[in-house]
């Protein structure tokens, strides 16, 4: 019997304890219990910092010219004379390319002796005309003094019909002719092709005695050269779609070319497109958009990759903490306290909107008399490195940014040991001091 009091004291006793540890606690969550010391935890804490914080749209894309034309033949011909060179300037009405037009002249010939001939069929048919009308006329004269018979003077009639419809078959012919005479006046200009802007031969796919065919609906021509304005640039990047929302024209934008990716060439945004696309082999939907470069920078030029940076909001004086001090947090691993902040935020939102238990809440912790003393943010926009704090820290707080390790597991309450933040190291880019040598080999005979 004392065996099994025993037992049921014990019992009783382990299930006291247990309700004491999940109902009592302090206002930090802590048991009452808990009467162990935790350790300090080493933070680094850094002070929210006043700037201007621009957020950024990156996209990859490659410079083009903002006028550029192809320039193909619109006849078939072989070429016989092309003075110019890739890389010459040329001005609109220069002579390009000269293609052999002694085909050309052959057809305008036969096609103006074509129309000299209907127009003389034409004098003809007019004459004939001006006979049949005279006859029918005479006709009609005999018929009413009964000189002649109904029969004839209805062949006259149909003589004089058919005359004159002869004279407009022939004036139609004629129309027909000249028209082709038109065509042949303008396939022999075609031989000649000048420039149509002032800009550089960019790009030459022909020579001189190649034979060039115009385009056809199932065939794209030849492609005789091509002909930049080089006076304006543009770069024609695509934008990830969880992006393109935030794009819009006129916004500035930064270029880099991979030629100098440490300087930036001026640039805005002239469009987005509409319609997104998806390019082949990838399983993601981009936007096209075009940027045109503010400058006239020589280092710009046709076909160069470059990353553009589309500037698409901007806040000046912002007061910033750098971005890694924003964690998230559960909201029922909350203290009290907190939960009753979010209520508070939360009370003028519909109940669907609402934060549930298991999702997550912006926090920043501040270093408050030694302790982690938890905050709920609201933030702003956000550069690589910052982010904007619209309500939860003052200028004057100490907010722990660091290290993750520490920053991922702090608690509220936890006793903390303030560290200034670690400066990254410097990359020496001209090569390792002149003393650094000595050094080096110092400490690999301690190692050894």
């Amino acid at each position: 019997m004392k065996t099994v009091a025993g037992v049921v004291l014990l019992g009783a006793l382990v299930a006291g304890m247990f309700l004491l540890n999940r109902a009592a606690r302090t206002e930090d969550g802590k048991s009452v219990l808990h009467v162990a010391d935790a350790p300090e935890v080493a933070v680094e804490v850094s002070g929210p910092e006043l700037r201007d914080i621009i957020r950024t749209v990156q996209a990859p894309g490659a410079v083009e010219a903002l006028l550029e034309v192809d320039i193909s033949a619109e006849v078939v011909g072989k070429i016989v004379e092309m003075p110019v060179e890739e890389g010459d300037r040329v001005r609109k009405g220069d002579l390009l390319c000269r293609l052999d037009d002694a085909d050309h002249r052959a057809r305008l010939t036969q096609a103006e002796a074509n129309v000299a001939k209907l127009k003389a069929t034409i004098v003809q048919a007019d004459a004939d005309l001006d006979k049949a009308q005279r006859d029918f006329t005479r006709q009609k004269a005999l018929s009413e003094a009964d000189a002649t018979s109904a029969v004839e003077l209805a062949d006259y009639h149909t003589t004089f019909l058919r005359a004159r419809a002869l004279v407009e078959i022939r004036r139609q012919e004629l129309v027909e002719a000249e028209a082709r005479l038109q065509s042949a006046r303008e396939d022999l200009d075609k031989t000649v092709i000048t420039s149509p802007i002032d800009g550089v031969v960019s790009q030459r796919f022909a020579k001189a005695g190649e034979v060039v065919v115009m385009g056809t609906m199932n065939n794209a021509g030849t492609r005789i050269m091509v002909i930049s304005d080089l006076s304006k640039m543009q770069v024609r990047c695509r934008v990830d779609e969880s992006d393109a929302a935030l794009v819009r024209p006129d916004q500035p934008s930064r270029i880099f070319l991979q030629s100098n990716s440490q300087e930036s060439v001026p640039g805005h945004v002239v469009r987005v497109a509409t319609k997104g696309t998806k390019p082949q082999g990838r399983d993601v939907v981009t936007f096209e958009t075009l940027l045109l470069v503010d400058s006239d920078d020589p280092r710009v030029r046709p076909g160069m990759t470059a990353n553009v940076e589309i500037e698409v909001d901007r806040r000046n004086e912002a007061l910033t903490i750098p971005v890694q001090a924003v964690v998230h947090r559960k909201r029922r691993d909350l203290t009290a306290e907190l939960q009753k902040e979010v209520d508070a935020l939360q009370a003028h939102l519909p109940l669907s909107e609402r934060l549930r238990a298991g999702e997550y809440v912006k926090l920043v912790f501040c270093a408050v008399a030694g302790a982690a003393q938890a905050r709920l943010v609201e933030t702003g926009i956000s550069d690589a490195k910052s982010v904007e704090v619209v309500r939860g820290v003052e200028p004057v707080d100490q907010v722990v940014v660091g290290p993750y390790r520490s920053l991922d597991a702090l608690q509220a309450g936890a006793k903390v040991k303030l560290e200034g933040p670690k400066e990254p190291a410097k990359q020496e880019l001209a090569g390792p001091p002149a003393d650094a040598a000595p050094k080096e080999e110092e400490a690999v005979a301690q190692s050894q």
